[in-house]
């Protein structure tokens, strides 16, 4: 049987530049120019804001980001 073990010998670096990471910096960014801020405090608002910006990231066409599934 192989072993399965896992050592790290040296600094971890967490990378920060992730499509995950991006398409969360896109949606705050896109957030501090919405207007009606009051209407986007809910659950649906913000999964649906960060599978847009996911999309995105994934290089998605316009049409394909806005579509809802």
């Amino acid at each position: 049987m192989a072993d399965t073990s896992t050592q790290i010998s040296g600094p971890v670096e967490i990378e920060q530049s992730s499509q995950e990471t991006v398409a969360f910096k896109l949606m705050q960014h896109i957030y501090s120019y919405e207007d009606s801020k009051e209407d986007t405090k809910n659950r649906k608002y913000w999964l649906s804001l960060y599978r847009q910006c996911y999309k995105a990231t994934k290089g998605y066409t316009l049409s394909k980001i806005l579509e809802t599934e």
